[in-house]
């Protein structure tokens, strides 16, 4: 998959980068093929991306196809863009001819349309119709996910005719750790890990090993589910089928991992209110390469929404100026009072998006965490009242207003843990990510409705 993000340089890449670039420059080109192919294709892939566009494009060129499509796949998007604007056609087609699958597809649905018209027909015709098919799935399904290079079998084979028929198909194949039984109309009956195979007699029918237990998924299941049932189920590889049970392709472990960093890359920008939709999600990993234009349009909107929303905090203390005016001390609890159940809801909030995302909650348990937090709520309302209690009388100088910051403490901190559960399952139900429910937006309501309990309680205790 596309965009693999990096967390250290290799030493090897750290060490030889400049003496590369030197060889480069002096046009050494026998030494640096001999040399640099010799790495595993993720170093030579990490490299790439630390050298200049020009410089990885000459690089590229220098190494056998295969190596070539291998190192592509381990580049990130950008890179991927500045080799093939540089190549030939002959030489971009050789190179996407040869990616995986699901490597292929995952370039293909990051171009633009008529950069991806153009790249389509320089496949060869099998080749371009299995990317349209995969293309054809909706985005971030597992269709679009999955490879149809697998190793399937048939239940009547022997496991001698299977073990042969594996050498024979398998070096295609994206993995052979996991063997799929199909019947002759080609539905999945069962799967079967190669050591099972190995371990049986040669003269066994294939049909006596199978234990016709197996986990599969649809075509169209969003690729969340795929990584939930793989961590639940401990598999490297997940079968995928269509709504009749036929067998289109599978799911490995390596695909899933790349899903997994993605989607938590993406529910952080959310939480954040960052909108990743004009720069992609490398605002996270590369945040030095993205231009200053995008960085502000990914910013801005989340923070305008929540600047208007904090006007109506502004309309609410001026409703109740008269109040402040009279009793000006009330102005110095307000900060600490509204950031505490913003805190609070934040926390609530973070809980119940975790906890959704690897699929310990459902919808149908909001009430039961409602009715969990209001009594966490409760005992953290009491205990924040508590602690602010002493400087409500020391500050205050009366007991009515350390009355108005006690009682306002506890509703706030109540309210803001349950303004924090409740968001989350009202954005899923409106079918929207429940990471949305971000912390600005939750501290910004509870800046709202924290005001407003605020300074209507000392307006009714106070007069």
């Amino acid at each position: 998959m596309l965009e693999r993000k990096r967390r250290y340089l290799p030493a090897i890449v750290q060490l030889l980068r400049p003496e590369i670039q030197e060889l480069i420059k002096e046009k050494k080109w026998e030494v640096i093929r001999e040399f640099v192919s010799a790495w595993y294709p993720q170093d030579i892939g990490i490299l790439l991306e630390e050298l200049k566009p020009e410089e990885a494009v000459i690089l590229i060129r220098l190494f056998p196809k295969e190596l070539q499509s291998e190192v592509f796949s381990k580049l990130d998007l950008d890179t991927q863009k500045h080799i093939l604007a540089a190549l030939s056609n002959e030489q971009v087609g050789l190179i996407i001819s040869e990616l995986n699958p699901d490597d292929r597809t995952a370039l293909f649905e990051q171009l633009a349309p008529d950069v991806l018209r153009n790249l389509i027909n320089l496949l060869p015709i099998e080749t371009r119709k299995q990317s349209l098919s995969l293309l054809g799935y909706p985005k971030d399904s597992v269709g679009r996910l999955m490879t149809p290079e697998y190793v399937a079998i048939q239940p009547q084979m022997t496991v001698n005719q299977a073990i042969q028929h594996i050498r024979k198909v398998g070096i295609d194949a994206e993995t052979i750790n996991m063997i799929y039984v199909v019947d002759d109309k080609w539905q999945l009956l069962d799967d079967i890990s190669l050591r099972k195979l190995i371990l049986a007699e040669p003269d066994q029918k294939i049909e006596s090993v199978m234990d016709n237990k197996f986990i599969s998924i649809n075509a169209d299941a969003d690729r969340e589910e795929a990584v939930k049932l793989m961590k639940q189920y401990d598999l490297i590889a997940l079968p995928v089928t269509d709504k009749e049970g036929f067998l289109l392709g599978i799911v490995t472990i390596d695909d899933v991992m790349d899903v997994m960093e993605e989607e938590q890359t993406e529910d952080f920008t959310k939480l954040v209110a960052i909108e990743s939709a004009p720069i992609g999600l490398n605002i996270i990993t590369k945040i030095k390469e993205i231009p200053i234009k995008k960085l502000y349009r990914s910013r801005v909107f989340w923070l305008l929404a929540l600047l208007f929303m904090d006007l109506i905090t502004g309309g609410i203390i001026k409703h109740f100026e008269a109040t402040i005016a009279k009793y000006v001390i009330l102005v110095t609890f307000l900060p600490v009072l509204v950031d505490t159940a913003g805190n609070a809801g934040a926390q609530s909030a973070t809980l119940v998006i975790r906890a959704m995302a690897v699929g310990t909650v459902k919808m149908k348990d909001w009430i039961y965490l409602l009715g969990r937090e209001l009594v966490v709520a409760l005992a953290l309302g009491i205990t924040m009242g508590i602690g602010i209690s002493f400087m409500g009388f020391i500050r205050g100088g009366s007991f009515q207003i350390a009355q108005v910051v006690i009682l306002s403490m506890i509703i706030n901190v109540i309210v803001g843990c349950l303004i924090g559960v409740l968001l989350p399952f009202l954005f899923t139900k409106f079918r929207r990510d429940p990471a949305t429910a971000s912390t600005p937006l939750i501290t910004t309501l509870a800046d709202i409705i924290g005001t407003a309990i605020y300074l209507g309680m000392a307006y009714l205790i106070l007069g």
